[in-house]
């Protein structure tokens, strides 16, 4: 256990006020910390002070920093899983129509609306929800039987 003064790290506290804390909010609290302070060298450093009137978004985008290590591992594993998926989804979709599955990556990877996808494609809105329906209970039967599906 720890013993920390809140008055360090709360600005509203006038006096002095030792806590004892656990290790894990210690290192929280120390971490936090040193992310305050490189942030206040970052600013200085590229000069991004503003004036109150200027954007929301202008010192961020002066402050733009690289990703630390950690996060770029997190992103490759996040990438490397995501490929995973995808090559998955591409082997389920061939359990599928083709029209099921043009529909499904049209509504699911595309982002487009079910009336959009029965508008491109001249059919009824009924026809292309039916249609990722069925679509998606075939790929519940693939999964099921699959070993990232269980």
């Amino acid at each position: 256990m720890k013993i920390i003064n809140l008055r360090l790290y709360y600005p509203h506290y006038q006096q002095d006020k030792l806590v004892e804390v656990s290790e894990e909010v210690f290192d929280v609290l120390c971490q936090s910390v040193r992310e305050m302070r490189n942030y206040e060298r970052r600013k200085r450093y590229h000069r991004a002070f503003y004036s109150l009137d200027a954007f929301d978004w202008t010192e961020n985008y002066a402050l733009e920093h690289n990703p630390s290590p950690e996060q770029l591992v997190m992103l490759a594993e996040e990438r490397a899983e995501r490929d995973q998926l995808a090559a998955a989804l591409r082997e389920a979709l061939a359990y599928a129509t083709p029209t099921q599955a043009r529909r499904i990556c049209a509504y699911y990877l595309d982002g487009l609306t079910q009336q959009e996808i029965a508008d491109r494609e001249c059919v009824h809105n009924s026809n292309v929800c039916l249609s990722i329906h069925r679509g998606l209970c075939n790929l519940r039967r693939y999964y099921a039987g699959h070993p990232l599906g269980k």
